[in-house]
């Protein structure tokens, strides 16, 4: 049951075909991550690029003076946004939230530095960043003691300190408005909190601030001093991508942002704002271009510049990234009526997918999630638009958070999985202690891998967070996806209804649109033969060769009895992720089957295409002719393209080296040329496609290791393609029979419910 008016934006589902077509056939659900950028906002970055000559703010110029007055209204308008202004705050242009929190590790002083003077503490939320976890490290050396406390440790200090003579003072000091920042007379004690949770997406209560600063935290081994001063630095970076963050009513003494969070682009821009109550805490002693008014190359004399912001932006900031949040400012105003539209609708959306999954159930009537906050999603005060959960069996046990993400990869859908740079939250809701950590480290885990289970615990979790262009329609496919793949029966799957309040005449006029289907334009019908007049008809093998494995000869006798294991066919996928190359018999190399994964395709940014991307090069088909040494490629309705097999880049003059990835290795490889890039982008209708082939000398080998056995020696890791894991995969045709029997039960494919758009009308 909502509790509260629901303000969901609907116009954003008119929008979203034309604003955001990198959405047709993608739910993109890792907004907490980073949210998207619209069409219409990077055409106004580059038109305003194309219209303007921006040059660099420290020279004199035309152009750089339009740059730096650009830069400086850009400034204002940012602190406008979070309702404050130049006289109250300091906005410092950083690379984003973490470089932010760098400078308050490095400069905060805790207190007079002379000996004998005490020096105050660094204390911060167990719920936070890692980037916060980090300044530990930093100030150890500067404070006289440093804290991590739970939110019911927080609160229980918060509540039994009382008011000291210093704290809580919103006063500038006089040297500071002048431009001086004096020495500390009495210890200076920091306190860093997140706004909102990025691990759970829980608001923490912003009225701490005012408290912390007005009485300090009692802790068992440190009280406030009457002489000691409590500054606040809140990490707004979640919480400012889809909530308004305002600074007259709440005035932390340093807050963080990312804007890549709050507008999609530009990347590798933030901001650090700093309260005037706080800026005589900061001494810096690095200077770079810029940042000061006077030095000397001989002598140890500078002088920074007055303006904060000016003494803390080393170098030349990076302008057209500043520039152009301008436009993302303007975007977020037009689409969604600013941010308190965002925090509106997207807590909309995320309520509804919280709702539902929280009701699933196995058939023998157990929870299907396990979902982390401890909130219920009354009002957008108090959640964010982040949903955070582990999805578990019937019997209870947990779904690694790896194999939850390969199968909503399969349903191209985008959720992120691990710990999302917050171990504090991931300790406290998965149950893990400090040894526990270690222990995982030493069996191998590390943060951003796989091993997503150890003894049968997690250690990660799956996150779904939306942003102001998520709908409905994207939280009921992640709905469907996670029942369809995870439910076990006997249960039926419910269709997941639209919430009582969702009027469909306002968005019917957007039935169709790609927000609640698949592109037909792109889609491949897999029941659908081509021409037979276009299909090319591919020559046998003319001979066996030495080391050849031949199809319907290769038996192998069991040790137990007289049980006769047969290979019955062979296909070779020269090309990965396309069409097979089926033979006969086929020579064995030291990399597997000859030729087999030894090209790729990838973007002109070096990106691997994979069928996810372009559907359609399951229909680009190889053929190798071991005679002839030609590799030729065929497609549907288009002329053939034949190669030199003995292409390499030794022979090749024109050959251009590449280093590519694969399942996370970097494989040497080397570019075809530009004619078969011509023919690949015209017959596959995506610009920029270009052909690469594995170099004769990679050293890539498996990280598969056969289990060592008592009086064995492990093998030597095999030389490897760009085969995913291993040379050969071998398909046992009972388990093909087993599993298309299986498929049978949902009926024929025309049958089957298309999981990314539920439309059987049953209540959850």
């Amino acid at each position: 049951m909502t509790s509260v008016s629901v303000n969901y934006n609907y116009d954003i589902e008119v929008a979203r075909p034309q604003e955001f077509p990198n959405l047709r056939d993608t739910v993109y659900v890792d907004h907490a991550g980073a949210t998207l950028y619209s069409k219409s906002q990077m055409e106004a970055v580059h038109k305003d690029l194309m219209s303007n000559l921006y040059g660099n703010p420290h020279s004199h110029n035309a152009s750089s003076k339009l740059a730096s007055d650009t830069v400086d209204q850009i400034r204002s308008r940012l602190l406008q946004m979070f309702n404050t202004n130049h006289k109250e705050y300091s906005l410092i242009f950083t690379s984003g939230c973490t470089a932010s929190l760098q400078i308050i590790a490095n400069c905060f002083q805790f207190g007079n530095d002379k000996a004998g003077n005490q020096q105050g503490i660094f204390c911060y939320l167990e719920d936070n960043h890692t980037s916060v976890q980090g300044m530990r490290e930093v100030v150890a050396d500067r404070c006289s003691g440093i804290f991590c406390l739970n939110k019911k440790e927080f609160a229980r200090a918060l509540s039994e300190t009382k008011p000291t003579a210093t704290s809580g003072s919103s006063s500038v000091d006089p040297d500071v408005a002048n431009g001086e920042f004096p020495t500390p007379s009495g210890p200076q004690s920091l306190v860093a909190f997140p706004a909102q949770s990025n691990f759970s997406g829980y608001k923490y209560p912003l009225e701490w601030v005012l408290k912390c600063q007005g009485t300090g935290l009692s802790l068992a081994s440190h009280k406030p001093s009457d002489e000691e001063r409590w500054f606040v630095l809140l990490d707004t970076a979640a919480y400012v991508s889809t909530s308004p963050l305002d600074l007259s009513s709440v005035k932390p003494d340093f807050a963080t942002v990312s804007f890549y969070k709050m507008f999609g682009y530009p990347t590798g821009i933030g901001a650090l704002l700093v309260h005037k109550r706080a800026w005589s805490t900061l001494h810096k002693r690095y200077f770079g271009g810029g940042t000061v008014a006077a030095s000397t190359a001989k002598g140890r004399f500078h002088a920074f510049w007055k303006s904060l912001h000016d003494r803390f932006e080393d170098g030349t900031v990076p302008f057209l990234n500043i520039i152009s949040l301008k436009h993302g400012l303007d975007t977020v105003q037009k689409l969604a009526g600013g941010m308190q539209g965002v925090c509106e609708h997207v807590f909309a959306v995320a309520q509804y997918f919280y709702q539902n999954l929280s009701k699933l159930q196995h058939g023998n009537s157990q929870p299907l999630a396990e979902i982390y906050g401890g909130v219920k999603f009354e009002t957008p005060g108090g959640q964010g638009g982040v949903v955070t959960f582990n999805i578990l069996r019937a019997d209870g046990a947990y779904v690694g958070y790896s194999e939850v993400d390969k199968f909503a990869n399969l349903h191209d859908v985008h959720v992120r999985t691990g710990c999302f740079c917050n171990i504090g939250a991931c300790q406290r809701f998965l149950n893990l202690s400090n040894s526990l950590i270690k222990e995982n480290f030493d069996a191998g885990h590390v943060c951003g891998d796989n091993m997503d289970m150890i003894a049968g615990r997690p250690t990660g979790a799956v996150r779904i967070s939306f942003g102001y262009m998520s709908t409905i329609a994207d939280a009921r496919v992640c709905l469907r996806f996670i029942a369809d793949s995870f439910l076990e029966k006997p249960v039926t799957i419910p269709s997941f209804p639209n919430p009582e309040w969702y009027n469909p005449e306002k968005a019917s006029h957007n039935k169709d649109v790609q927000v609640n289907g698949v592109n037909k334009s792109m889609s491949v019908d897999a029941n659908t033969k081509p021409d037979s007049s276009q299909t090319p008809s591919f020559p046998d093998v003319p001979k066996v060769l030495p080391r050849t494995v031949v199809a319907n000869s290769a038996g192998v006798s069991s040790s137990n009895g007289p049980k006769v294991m047969k290979l019955t066919d062979i296909h070779l996928y020269p090309l990965k992720s396309c069409g097979a190359f089926k033979v006969s018999e086929w020579e064995m190399g030291s990399k597997g089957l000859l030729y087999d994964r030894e090209w790729i395709l990838v973007t002109d940014a070096g990106v691997t295409i994979g069928q996810k991307k372009i559907p359609q090069i399951c229909m680009l088909t190889p053929h190798i002719d071991l005679e002839t040494r030609r590799f030729t490629l065929f497609f549907p309705g288009a002329e053939r393209f034949v190669l030199p097999l003995d292409q390499d880049e030794e022979s090749d003059s024109s050959a251009s080296l590449c280093t590519n990835k694969v399942c996370g290795d970097r494989v040497n490889t080397f570019d075809c040329g530009d004619a078969v890039s011509a023919w690949l982008s015209e017959v596959l209708e995506f610009s920029g496609v270009r052909l690469l082939r594995q170099q004769s000398g990679d050293t890539r080998k498996s990280k598969l290791r056969e289990k060592q056995t008592s009086g064995d020696q492990v093998p030597s890791p095999q030389k490897l393609s760009m085969a995913n894991e291993s040379q050969i995969l071998l398909l046992h045709r009972a388990s093909v029979r087993s599993l298309q029997a299986k498929m049978s039960e949902l009926g024929t494919l025309e049958e089957a419910d298309d999981t990314r758009v539920p439309t059987i009308p049953e209540d959850i």
